[in-house]
């Protein structure tokens, strides 16, 4: 890694910012190039916010919210097909960390060092500790403490990976917190071209890298540390986080030409094209889970009087399409993970997903979204043993959630009278806080995190939390690539459900250029690596 350059600075540089001041940055685009602090950021904050998208491309049909319309085993796209990803030849999450963002972020803080702007380094790291936080929790163990030292580096330990994540959450508080840092007279002024987030705000960069604590502390729930003192630590990172200066860190696309759209929209952009997966929301296909089991749709809907699903969302996360001849009505139509279509659908009979907040070219994508915030201190009240109080912090980010998509008033009402989603108190368990999170986390990265941190509780595979199931109607897709994902029975005659934990090694770097550490580690092509749990996902029988 140590030999890498910066050579997609410039070209993103020309084609998404195109500024006039770039256009001489590059002669030779074959060759490395030197620029300054003021150049890097503007990049490395574009690449904060793709590497969101892509942890959430992923993750948003690994944790079923949706499907396609086919039924195959294999696929360019394992997520959408059987899960073989072993045959994938890249993942875009790898390269996006330690090329994109840690080459770039490594050259910054270099050159903001010389300058001694020092606003510049804070933001470069924190997002660097966004990033590390993501790699781990897709990979496992990764190059850390040796990264960029050689072309082969030896990969830390994940627990190694969050010890560093903790101490430097930490150090970096302490340093947003020092005037010598934050109100150098040294410090270059960050614009708003430059920093499209906080304009280089010190202050709500500070409280983003607090969220970012809160989340990594989160890990420990429920099966690592679930202790009174982590949950203590959880609540008082978000009650940091969540402040009156508190903006979410929302990255806007102004829509236009490539990359100037939001990864998420219609434009369907690409980002340097050979290491990116663009949304393929056109053919993608909401899930029974998604639409079903947890937005509870309606068999019989009636616009006018109670909507297409219990909970209001639904139809404004999607909107409703006319189906084949043999089914012609205007529905909101779903599949069940790779079941496939039947022979006279097509993708178009299926929900227009480009209809969110989130799916338009002039769409965001949000570092942290406040909701998730909420949710983070209302799982960690629920574990302190606050029932109450976590049962309020629920709500109170279900009803900002239900306002970001601009839910209709009536359905919310009645939406919200549903003891099955808002019980009393006695009737409260973690479930309802998890599965409220599903809906807020959609098209955010955290939904497969959840759902593995909760090793995919269902009503099959015996895994409970405080005795209640946490994603009833959750079940293995259909089509599982036969020789990875065998399901097979226990000895009691309970179904073993193997689920996938991780991602394999990108195969164009790791697999070409440091074979040695991978078969160390037992990954190098073994699909049994993928079923290997992190180490915040280790079931334990403590707290069932």
């Amino acid at each position: 890694m140590k030999k890498i350059k910066l050579i997609i600075l410039p070209i993103l540089l020309l084609i998404f910012v195109g500024c006039t001041d770039f256009l001489d940055i590059n002669k030779n685009p074959d060759k490395s190039v030197e620029v300054t602090s003021v150049q890097e950021l503007p990049v490395i904050v574009f690449y904060a916010a793709q590497i969101n998208y892509d942890h959430a491309e992923y993750g948003n049909y690994l944790a079923q919210a949706f499907t396609t319309g086919g039924r195959s085993q294999t696929g360019a796209y394992a997520y959408k097909s059987g899960w073989e990803f072993l045959s994938m030849n890249r993942h875009p999450q790898w390269r996006r960390h330690y090329y994109d963002l840690g080459v770039n972020i490594n050259e910054m803080i270099k050159l903001a060092e010389k300058e001694k702007s020092y606003n510049f380094i804070l933001i470069g790291r924190t997002i660097r500790l966004m990033s590390t936080l993501f790699t781990t929790d897709a990979f496992g163990d990764m190059p850390l403490s040796q990264a960029y030292t050689s072309v082969a580096p030896k990969y830390d330990t994940q627990e190694q990976v969050y010890t560093w994540m903790i101490q430097e959450a930490n150090d970096l508080l302490t340093l947003y917190n020092d005037p010598a840092w934050t109100q150098a007279t040294s410090n270059k002024t960050i614009t708003k071209s430059m920093d499209r987030i906080y304009s280089g705000d010190l202050t709500k960069w500070k409280l983003f890298t607090t969220g970012l604590k809160a989340r990594i502390l989160l890990r420990k729930l429920p099966n690592w540390d679930n202790t009174p003192a982590s949950c203590q630590a959880i609540i008082d990172a978000v009650d940091s986080t969540l402040t009156t200066n508190w903006k979410e860190p929302d990255y806007n696309y102004d829509g236009g030409s490539g990359e100037k759209n939001c990864p998420w929209g219609p434009a369907q952009p690409a980002i340097n094209a050979w290491e990116s997966r663009k949304n393929e929301m056109d053919k993608s296909i909401p899930s029974k889970f998604l639409c079903k089991d947890m937005m509870g749709a309606y068999d019989n809907p009636n616009l006018f009087t109670i909507g297409y699903a219990e909970d209001p969302r639904m139809e404004k996360l999607m909107t409703a399409r006319v189906g084949p001849t043999n089914d012609p009505s205007n529905k909101f139509r779903y599949l069940e993970s790779n079941i496939g279509m039947g022979v006279s659908y097509k993708e178009t009979n299926y929900p227009d997903l480009f209809s969110s907040v989130y799916t338009k070219n002039t769409g965001y994508v949000t570092l942290m979204l406040t909701e998730e915030l909420m949710m983070m201190k209302a799982e960690a009240l629920y574990w302190r043993g606050m029932k109450q109080e976590a049962l309020n912090q629920m709500t109170a980010a279900v009803d900002l959630n239900l306002t970001r998509h601009a839910a209709k008033a009536s359905y919310v009402t009645k939406f919200k009278a549903m003891a099955k989603y808002f019980p009393t108190v006695n009737n409260f368990n973690i479930g309802h806080i998890m599965r409220h999170k599903y809906i807020c986390m959609y098209l955010q990265p955290e939904l497969w995190n959840d759902m593995r941190r909760y090793n995919y509780s269902n009503s099959t595979n015996g895994k409970t939390y405080d005795g209640a199931v946490i994603y009833p109607g959750l079940k293995l897709p259909y089509n599982l690539y036969e020789p990875y994902w065998r399901t097979d029975k226990n000895l009691d005659g309970s179904i073993k459900e193997e689920w996938i934990q991780r991602l394999n090694y990108d195969p164009e770097t790791e697999e070409k250029y440091n074979k040695s550490e991978l078969e160390r580690l037992g990954a190098f092509r073994n699909a049994e690596w993928l079923k290997k749990p992190m180490i915040w996902a280790v079931y334990n029988e403590a707290h069932k």
